[in-house]
């Protein structure tokens, strides 16, 4: 029997739909001019739909449509749709053909998750709202993290998009379900803290119909897709093919988790946002939400009819109070609910226009952005341009009514690539560029920093293809489209070619690009994959390109050593002079010494940046370019020592001194340059304040500690949903408990892979009742084997068991338990537990015997002989085991192997006492200490073996990297 459902009148706030304590819903929908409005309802678990008409003298206030309704024991998973005016037939309720829309303030869609991306049904996109998981808006545990606050001047962005980052079959993430996802993104964190950005430009992830492309891929026959995702369907939704599970609102903790886990690893999180237009009616879209609302309200008309200032139809009325609050109050939602550090706002432009499309010099809804007090600290970042020209093109002028806006630097964009492909007459405004482009900002009482300089961007030419092709090559996306105008250069071939002088100029003006990149004034973005040379084979716009545009982990791999290397480096060496390169003032006298003819139209540019805060005396970098085909020769200041740091014409790896202490001297009074290089030079009296930029064994270990921290989140996440979430009822020691086991865990090297049951409800609604920690608990409950039945417990009995079971379990999971003599003993009829395929099997524990049950001389004698060639000087190989002589899955406890000059790469223990039948275990590598810090775990699945007692000395033979064992009997 179904749940009865009430309604009553309701509040005209806040906007969209909220759940009260009671279970109640609100739902509003403002909605000017319009005479009629039904409110859809699905209740959770009905396949019966409601239509409540609104009565607009109960249920309008102004122009907002409001309703509250009372649906039983589960408000969440209800979906609901609006009708607004709808046809009615003879009876007066709505025909079939109404609209129905979508609340644009919706924080949860009933659209499919990952395993449905780009799956066309006979039905089209069409989804309806749903009433969220409140848990999920309001008891996400943050664990305390907090956003690492940086400035902007500091941020190295990494423009990626999220499929794409992790979609590739090579990615090889824990978790395949995740690929693709916020939290196989999640996974990779620690590649990006290896890499050294510290803000990841998320291309779009608001809900976005990546099926309504109507064409097909000439060569496959496939249907293309909207890969990108800037056909925006619902601006509070994250979206829900980012997410690999199949349950309502998951999305928003897939989100949540990837920026928790993001903050705690030091990097900020920025998304590219499109409110300039929306995906509404393209291209015969069959779902409606603000076109259907009010379209002179939210959209920029002509006659009546929608204008294109954005090349994707309907531009959005940014400038009007209802589109402007909506815009306000989706941006507030992304920073207070999501933890949003910075957005980037798409073709920004079309956000100053008034009414009349003109461009406006105090747009109200920049000035409503730099006057909230939640957004007021919030990076923001303009695309300073639109689709018209030149009104639309305010590159340097782009009006932040007060608050000092970023802005993508398309100008720098454009002269670099000129200057560095050998363009006559470029170095002048090249040098403009590399110093912070102070005729664009500085007027304003802007910042080098305002300045974002890019090099490659999502859309054009990725940084292997600027340097491979001179024309785009498009057919595969079935149309004509993408710029003609790249200053582009393909050295000498178009596309792929086995030329070697030709493949090595390339190389060179990659690096040089990323030297002009990273060693300018201004704050510097990396398109994901150009670090190891991602081709998109000549196509300059990917929006339609699923696998053409994943990130390649096996490439990224082949160059870890060559152009991966490379860019990490310069990254770390532009943190390295921050003072430098990270500025707050622009560049003058007192800062650069230029040493270069500006006569000459030649492109050689030479100038030494002088390091005020040298504490050693003089010192600076001397950096020059030789952008053209003639060998030119550096002049070198006379009177001072310098040091070679980069060369970009020689080969990995001599092209980047990565510690100061090891720089050739040079020697002369010249440095000669071949043509399409650049250097770096530094000027040292001694070598006493000699740098470094290689990897501390610190910044290894903490590599270490995040790359097992998220593979232990996403894991985690990936199965409980709600163990995400913070329940106030529960005791917050026994939660803050849960999370210390977890981490502890991780830290150790175990992965808590725990029972199959269902997460969601038992039917019951038990957990609804009790609330989300309860899961976690009931999780975390499920490690020990309670005692036998006795007299029902009193609630705060069961609260302090279910307390002292996970102290208990939290202790054993860390560390073997401790032999205990005294029959008394707590630990009597309970269980260790002991990681087996992943997962805690119980071993059942008895006195004192450590051997599992087995007598003294049932014991089989073993040694252990592993081949092994992954060891750096000060590592050993480990073994690590379900026996107590193997450290029961502890790697601080795990079985030490020796190997000596003559026996490498072979690994050898000494003898030691198994017990009878299988035996698993894993190989560990790790300081030859053996504390278990930065433990690295083999790969794959634990190796199982049977020693038999009764038959003299087994030898255990395995090799790392390859699975199986062998056992042989002297």
């Amino acid at each position: 029997m179904e749940d009865a459902v009430t309604f009553e009148p309701g509040q005209p706030t806040p906007m969209g739909c909220l759940e009260s304590e009671d279970g109640a819903v609100n739902f509003t929908l403002a909605a000017p001019g319009k005479n009629s409005a039904w409110l859809v309802l699905r209740p959770h678990g009905s396949e019966k739909e409601m239509l409540q008409p609104l009565d607009a003298k109960m249920h309008r206030t102004d122009h907002t449509w409001h309703i509250r309704a009372k649906l039983g024991s589960r408000a969440t998973g209800a979906r609901y749709a609006w009708l607004l005016d709808p046809p009615l037939d003879e009876e007066g309720k709505p025909l079939p053909s109404a609209k129905r829309i979508i609340d644009p303030y919706a924080r949860s869609l009933d659209s499919p998750n990952a395993t449905k991306w780009n799956v066309r049904g006979e039905q089209r996109y069409g989804p309806m709202a749903l009433v969220p998981d409140k848990r999920f808006l309001q008891a996400f545990d943050w664990q305390g993290v907090k956003s690492p606050g940086y400035h902007l001047k500091d941020l190295i962005f990494y423009e990626a998009h999220v499929r794409g980052f992790t979609k590739n079959p090579d990615s090889s993430l824990q978790t395949s379900e995740n690929a693709g996802t916020f939290l196989g993104f999640l996974e990779k964190i620690p590649y990006l803290v290896e890499l050294g950005v510290n803000c990841v430009e998320f291309l779009p992830v608001f809900e976005f119909d990546e099926t309504n492309v109507p064409r097909k891929h000439p060569n496959t026959g496939d249907w293309l897709c909207n890969y990108w995702g800037y056909m925006t369907v619902s601006f509070f939704v994250p979206m829900q093919r980012f997410d690999g599970r199949d349950r309502d609102s998951a999305s928003i903790t897939g989100f949540k988790t990837l920026v928790r886990e993001l903050h705690r690893a030091g990097i900020e999180v920025c998304l590219d946002v499109v409110y300039n237009h929306t995906g509404e009616g393209n291209w015969g879209s069959t779902w409606s939400s603000l076109d259907a609302i009010a379209r002179p309200q939210y959209y920029l008309l002509s006659k009546g009819h929608h204008t294109n200032y954005t090349g994707c139809g309907n531009t959005v009325n940014a400038n009007d109070p209802l589109c402007m609050d909506f815009i306000i109050e989706s941006l507030r939602y992304w920073v207070v609910e999501m933890h949003v550090d910075a957005f980037r706002f798409d073709l920004a432009s079309c956000l100053t226009r008034g009414p009349n499309g003109q461009v406006m010099g105090e747009p109200p809804l920049m000035r409503r952005i730099a006057e909230d007090p939640d957004l007021r600290h919030v990076k923001m970042i303009a695309e300073p341009w639109d689709c018209s020209w030149p009104d639309g093109y305010l590159v340097g002028r782009f009006p932040g009514c007060g608050k000092q806006w970023g802005e993508w630097n398309g100008i720098f964009r454009d002269k670099v690539r000129c200057f560095l492909k050998g363009d006559q007459g470029a170095k002048g405004d090249f040098a403009s560029r590399m110093c912070g482009s102070a005729d664009l900002y500085k007027n304003s009482g802007r910042k080098p920093h305002h300045s974002v300089n890019f090099i490659t961007a999502h859309d054009g030419f990725t940084l292997r293809d600027l340097v491979s092709y001179n024309f785009k090559h498009n057919g595969i996306n079935n149309e004509e489209s993408g710029d003609d105008h790249n200053n582009s250069w393909n050295c000498g071939c178009e596309g792929p070619t086995g030329d070697h002088g030709v493949n090595s100029l390339r190389e060179r003006q990659m690096r040089n690009f990323l030297v002009a990149l990273f060693l300018s004034a201004g704050t510097p973005m990396l398109v994901f994959g150009d670090e190891y040379g991602r081709s998109q084979n000549g196509c300059n716009n990917g929006w339609c390109q699923d696998a053409l545009s994943w990130f390649s982990w096996s490439d990224c791999a082949r160059e870890k050593d060559r152009l991966v290397r490379f860019t990490r480096l310069i990254i770390q060496l532009r943190k390295t002079y921050a003072h430098i390169f990270c500025r707050e003032d622009f560049m003058s006298e007192k800062d650069i010494w230029w040493r270069v003819d500006w006569e000459d139209p030649y492109n050689y540019l030479c100038y030494v940046l002088h390091d005020h805060k040298a504490s050693n005396g003089y010192s600076g970098l001397l950096i020059a370019f030789n952008a053209g085909h003639e060998h030119r020769n550096c002049d070198l200041p006379l009177g001072k020592k310098w040091y070679r740091i980069i060369d970009t014409n020689l080969a990995s790896p001599d092209d980047f001194c990565d510690n100061e202490t090891n720089a050739t001297r040079i020697d002369g009074g010249n440095y000669g340059m071949p043509p399409y290089s650049c250097i770096v030079l530094k000027c040292m009296q001694d070598k006493t304040g000699a740098l470094s930029y290689k990897e501390s064994d610190d910044k290894y270990a903490q590599q270490q500690a995040i790359s097992e921290q998220v593979k232990q989140v996403a894991a985690f996440v990936t199965r409980r949903v709600s163990g995400c979430l913070l329940d106030l009822t529960v005791d917050p020691g026994a939660v803050h408990a849960a999370s210390m086991m977890l981490r502890k865990a991780s830290m150790a090297g175990i992965v808590l892979d725990l029972d199959e049951e269902d997460d969601e409800d038992d039917g019951n609604g038990s957990d609804e009742k009790q609330g989300p920690d309860h899961a976690l608990i009931k999780r975390l409950s499920s490690l020990t084997v309670l005692p036998p039945p006795g007299p029902e417990p009193t609630e705060e009995e069961i609260v302090t068991r279910k307390q002292n079971r996970l102290v208990r379990k939290l202790s054993r999971s860390i560390v073997p338990p401790v032999e205990d003599d005294d029959p008394s003993s707590e630990q009597d009829g309970e269980y260790i537990q002991a990681p087996s395929k992943m997962n805690f099997e119980p071993a059942p524990r008895t006195g004192g015997d450590v051997s599992g049950g087995a007598t003294e001389e049932a014991l089989c004698s073993v040694k252990f002989s592993v081949e092994c060639q992954a060891t750096k000087p000060g590592e050993a190989v480990f073994v690590v085991g379900s026996s107590p002589c193997l450290g029961n899955w502890a790697p601080a406890k795990a079985l030490r192997l020796k190997t000596g000059p003559t026996s490498f790469p072979n690994w050898a223990s000494g003898e030691v006492s198994l017990p009878p039948g299988s035996i698993e275990f894993k190989l560990l590598i790790g300081p030859e200490a053996g504390t278990g810090a930065g433990a690295r775990w083999e790969g794959g699945a634990n190796r199982q073996c049977e020693p038999q007692a009764g038959k003299g000395q087994a030898t255990l033979t395995c090799k790392w990297g390859a699975s199986g064992a062998t056992v042989s009997f002297d």
